[in-house]
């Protein structure tokens, strides 16, 4: 009998212990999540991507796309351009992005019609610098090797030089950031750590233009994120604001950033 009390007792601590209790959290309605970008490679042509998303719930695992959403580009001159649907709220095109000398020239307007929201924002290019070189080290003496690749580049002089960088491979995605406070003028680099780098392997390394207001959004974010944690996006920002803004209701902000950015890439391959 007291083999069979000891028995239900212990039973009964080993159903308790696998409940689960969820919180019941103050959820904020969905707002729309914009990722939105033109960028003007190295070969002079350009490339704009907007993906669109909807904030979720703490325990909400699902990403919602939105995909009805009508998007446009319109340039200083007043000339709109469609940015069709692609897919899985990516909307996507290419045209000619003829770089004038007078920067306000080279401003275009996002705008977005999401059901009767508009939400717009207005941005101008900010060039970048190419990468001159990649260097490989492997850090030891932390448990598992880190492989250790930092890409150079020469810093024009002038103060106000921030850069967006992004290392992908098949395996990582990481991005940075930085600003020319203490390298003006110099050659200087960002750095990414790789964990079991595979040898052969064709890493993509990019140097994007920003401007300061975009540099403070990039760099708060990866904050919240974790910094080298994957993209800026791979999880919807919650808190972080933009520049976007919505036009039929300022209460309802989106969150997200629309920049326009010259930028540079260059492929190396781990040793």
């Amino acid at each position: 009998m007291k083999n069979l009390y000891i028995y239900a007792v212990t039973l009964l601590l080993f159903s308790s212990c696998s409940d689960v209790v969820q919180l019941d959290l103050n959820n904020s309605d969905p707002r729309l999540v914009i990722d939105a970008s033109i960028e003007l490679n190295e070969s002079g042509t350009s490339s704009t991507r907007v993906q669109l998303t909807r904030s979720a719930g703490f325990y909400d695992e699902e990403i919602v796309f939105v995909n009805d959403a009508l998007v446009s580009i319109t340039d200083a001159d007043g000339s709109l351009i469609p940015i069709p649907f692609v897919s899985d709220g990516v909307y996507s095109t290419n045209f000619p992005f003829i770089r004038m000398n007078n920067p306000t020239e080279n401003s275009y307007t996002l705008t977005i019609n999401d059901n009767g929201d508009i939400y717009t924002a207005t941005e101008s290019l900010e060039p970048t610098v190419p990468f001159t070189d990649v260097e490989q080290e492997t850090i030891s003496g932390f448990g598992d090797d880190l492989t250790e690749v930092t890409a150079f580049f020469n810093d024009p002089s002038g103060l106000g030089n921030y850069y967006l960088f992004e290392y992908t491979d098949i395996d990582n995605e990481q991005v940075d950031t930085r600003d020319d406070e203490f390298s003006d003028g110099n050659r200087t680099q960002t750095t990414f750590f790789i964990e079991e780098a595979v040898p052969g392997t064709v890493a993509t390394i990019r140097i994007i233009g920003i401007d300061q207001r975009c540099f403070n959004f990039y760099e708060t974010l990866l904050q919240q994120a974790g910094e080298g944690g994957g993209g800026p996006f791979a999880t919807q920002p919650a808190v972080v604001r933009g520049n976007i803004i919505n036009t039929t209701d300022s209460k309802r902000s989106p969150f997200g950033y629309f920049r326009i950015s010259e930028a540079f890439e260059i492929e190396y391959t781990i040793q």
